[in-house]
């Protein structure tokens, strides 16, 4: 019981720290594919040099373009639809794991769908009624 109770403390001291505060960002690379963005904060400026993005288990380049300002904001454009995450290599072969940003495709094809299943099927009886009577004449 004592165990127990000791064990139990030691939990909740440890899982009550303070958060260490983050870092502001110093820059920001999107990476947009066709559906969603993936969108990484950096701590410091990367150096120059290629960004290589893991697609099916190889790394191929990645073209970034900067845009200066006071935080510098770089974008490259993948054309393809999303993951839900991504593997980017800096060019001083740092690895970063990026969550993606936005609703997946699932999502979008339910927000998507407009008329519920009876309005769908009323217009395509109407549709077809339409069709019915042009080829008639």
């Amino acid at each position: 019981m004592r165990c127990l109770v000791v064990a139990l403390l030691l939990m909740v001291g440890f899982g009550c720290r303070k958060p260490e505060p983050t870092a502001t960002p110093v820059a920001r690379l999107v990476v947009r594919f066709l559906d969603r963005d993936a969108v990484l904060d950096l701590a410091k400026m990367p150096s120059e040099g290629t960004w290589r993005l893991m697609n099916a288990g190889l790394w191929e380049p990645l073209e970034i373009r900067w845009k200066a300002g006071p935080q510098p904001i770089g974008a490259g454009v993948v054309g393809r639809t999303a993951p839900d995450w991504v593997l980017l290599e800096d060019p001083s072969r740092d690895t970063h794991r990026v969550v993606m940003r936005g609703p997946g495709p699932e999502d979008l094809a339910l927000r998507n769908e407009r008329m519920d299943p009876q309005e769908r099927d009323a217009l395509a009886l109407l549709g077809v009624l339409w069709v019915l009577s042009w080829v008639r004449r």
